[in-house]
This record gives structure tokens, C-alpha cells and sequence, in this order.
């Protein structure tokens, strides 16, 4: 059980950089690379080390932000006029996936799915059976199939729901599941509702149950709650944005190109700008920082940078230290019993935050205050309850 890189664009030079070893998988992104981009990135891959590369096929991108998805011999191209219950089109695409994915010699590939326009019970079945159709076209080539699971996540507060989709997924032949959950939470936001959180839990356990890995895909820092479920595999990226599916992500503003710096504390469960870490250490309030695993490499070399070059970009120092902390925590959390280290971890980062409004010790993005703590809180303590 080991940490994912999921690729984005430019983010090939930190596979096998310092303090980031806890990463033992890929997932590549065809969006950001053309066939022959894809190719050679695999085979640096292989040389920097033993890496787990998934392919993920990516159909569920909308329209205008496919970039060089098109491009990639699997995509069809009446994708957005096709009748998606035909098994015909899907055995078109799987045939060329399969091919597609043996040509490029990666260890594994997500069933393809689209983004639907219904949630329904007739689109998870679609989902389902085209990943076992893939994994028939893949038999004895030791390429992996993984069930696509994509969900809405405002779905995940229906519990019979939730059962129902777990009951038609949990019917096949692939070897794990590969988790996409869609939102229209904006970037750099927490999911927040408790009710939201618990059910994506306990659609995970329910399909850990089949004994097959659960991969959770676009993760941010709630990969501490899809552990605590039983997740066995969580994959992020560097830009904060990146962290999570969801369409808005792509409509921020840009400035710089849109690349912020960012600090990760485990101490407080958040994201920092410069600004406010610094206001930590110059308030009296160091020992809120460098807790756990955000005491890493990268940390030091970002506290040093600011004493010896204050005002230098630290955006890269930024992306290390945030996946230093992701690869070291999500590897804590695969050999201790997740659950109660993650509720000490969240009690004593409300805690820290409840002192900080104590003492109108406020950040610079009037959000960024802590609220997610107590529905994820909340979400853990029910799921322990009922399913723990």
C-alpha cells in the first residue's frame, strides 16, 4: 500500500526527486501529453525506479478542457453524440485501449468511463460491464484492469444509494477499483459535509469488502478520511488545484499561472500562504507548525529560504514539501489502524485552530479557518460507529 503520483502537466521531474520516496505508483494523464510524450515519460519512469504506472483513459474530461486527450488512438470521436449503452462502441474502445496500453507497457489501466448525465443505476451497470470487458481483452497480457468508480459526490448521502452502486461494482473481474469523485466544490476548498464524506467511506469499505484494492484518485489532505475507510491506494498532484476532479478548477483566474505557494501543516489540517506561516512563527505560535509529517525536508528548506532569501518564489519548494508530507503520511496510515491516528490527528488540529480564533490569530483568506475539521471529524466518528 504505497502513495500515487497523479500527472498533470509539467510534473514529470519530481518522479524520483529527494524526500519523495514513499511514491511507488504513476498515474499518467493522457491530457497533458501526446502518444509519443506519454511513451518516452514511461520509459524516464522506468529508469528512475519500480514504479506502479496506471493509465488512466480520462473520457470523463468535458469538452473544452480535453486538451491532448484527443489525440490518443482509444478516443472516440463521437464521444460526445455516442449512445453510451451500446456495447458495441465500448468494445471499440476497450479493443484500442487494450492495445494502446500493452504498446506503452504500463502495469495497469482504469476502465474508461464518461462523465454521465444521469447518476443512474443503468450508467454504473454500463461502468461496470465495460470493465470487465476490458479485463477479458487484457487477459494474460499482465496488464491489471481497474474498475473505474466515478461519483457525484452530493449522491453520497443516500445510503440505499450508495448500497445499490456497491452492489452492481462489486460484480467483477478486475483486480481493484480506481475511485474519480466529482464535485462542484472550487479549487483549494475542503469538502465539508459530514454526510457527503461518510457516504463516499462507506461505499469505499463496502467495496473493500470484495478483498480488491481501492485506489482514490485527485486526493487533497481528506486522504486521511478514504484511509480510515480502508482505501488501500490515494494519489495526488503537485498543484493544489490538480488535488481534486472538479470542473471549476479550470476557472480560477490566473496569476502567475495561477501557481500559489503553499505550505502544508499537519498541525492545523491546512493550506498556508507565506504570509500566514510567517504570522504563526512571529506571533508566538511556532509550535503549531511542523507537526508530524509536514516536519519534512522540503520544510527546512523553505523555512531557510525565507531567512536567506525572503521574497524568492518558493512555488517548487511548495509542491515537495506538500507531497513529502502526502507520500510519508498516506504510508503512516498504511501500516498503523488508520482510524484512531487520524481522529487525534483532526482533534488536536481543531483544537489548535479553536486557540488561533481565541486570539484573533486570523489567515489571509477568510475561509481557510478550520470548518472542515468537525464534519470530518463527524464523518469519522460515524463511520467508526457503524462500520469499524
Amino acid at each position: 500500500m504505497s502513495a500515487y503520483f497523479q500527472m498533470g502537466h509539467d510534473t514529470e521531474n519530481l518522479i524520483g526527486e529527494h524526500d519523495l520516496n514513499e511514491f511507488r505508483g504513476i498515474i499518467l494523464s493522457p491530457l497533458n501529453r501526446v502518444p509519443d510524450e506519454l511513451n518516452t515519460d514511461i520509459s524516464k519512469f522506468r529508469d528512475k525506479g519500480q514504479f506502479d504506472i496506471i493509465l488512466d483513459s480520462q473520457l470523463y474530461f468535458p469538452h473544452s478542457l480535453r486538451e491532448k486527450l484527443c489525440a490518443h488512438p482509444y478516443f472516440p470521436s463521437d464521444l460526445d453524440t455516442a449512445d453510451i449503452s451500446s456495447n458495441s462502441w465500448w468494445s471499440k474502445i476497450n479493443y484500442s485501449l487494450s492495445e494502446y496500453s500493452q504498446n506503452l507497457k504500463v502495469d495497469a489501466v482504469a476502465s474508461p468511463v464518461v462523465h454521465p448525465r444521469s447518476w443512474s443505476a443503468d450508467y454504473y451497470a454500463i461502468c461496470a460491464e465495460t470493465s470487465n470487458r476490458l479485463t477479458e481483452q487484457l487477459y494474460n497480457t499482465g496488464i491489471r484492469t481497474l474498475s473505474t468508480v466515478m461519483i457525484n459526490l452530493h449522491q453520497m448521502v443516500d445510503e440505499e444509494e450508495i448500497y445499490r452502486i456497491a452492489s452492481i461494482l462489486s460484480d467483477t473481474n478486475s483486480s481493484g477499483f480506481y475511485f474519480v469523485i466529482s464535485s462542484d466544490i472550487e479549487p483549494r476548498r475542503e469538502f465539508s459535509d459530514t454526510n457527503e464524506l461518510f457516504g463516499v467511506m462507506v461505499l469505499i469499505k463496502e467495496l473493500q469488502n470484495t478483498g480488491l484494492d481501492i485506489f482514490v484518485s485527485h486526493c487533497s489532505s481528506d486522504m486521511v478520511l478514504f484511509k480510515s475507510a480502508g482505501a488501500n491506494h490515494c494519489a495526488t498532484c503537485k498543484f493544489f488545484n490538480l488535488r481534486r476532479f472538479t470542473k471549476s478548477r479550470w476557472d480560477e483566474p490566473s496569476k502567475g499561472g495561477g501557481l500559489i505557494p503553499y505550505w502544508f501543516e499537519h498541525g492545523l489540517f491546512a493550506f498556508l500562504r507565506e504570509a500566514d506561516l510567517l504570522r504563526l512563527v512571529k506571533s508566538g505560535y511556532s509550535n503549531f507548525i511542523k507537526r508530524n509529517f509536514s516536519n519534512n525536508f522540503w520544510a527546512e528548506e523553505i523555512l531557510n529560504q525565507f531567512q536567506k532569501e525572503p521574497g524568492k518564489a518558493w512555488v517548487a519548494l511548495s509542491w515537495r514539501h506538500y507531497l513529502s508530507w502526502f507520500g510519508k503520511t498516506e504510508l503512516s496510515l498504511s501500516k498503523d489502524n488508520p482510524l484512531p491516528l487520524v481522529k487525534e490527528w483532526l482533534k488536536i488540529a481543531e483544537k489548535n485552530w479553536l486557540t488561533l480564533e481565541g486570539d484573533d490569530i486570523l489567515f489571509e483568506e477568510p475561509r481557510n479557518n478550520g470548518n472542515w475539521i468537525r464534519p470530518w471529524r463527524q464523518a469519522l466518528n460515524d463511520f467508526s460507529k457503524n462500520y469499524s
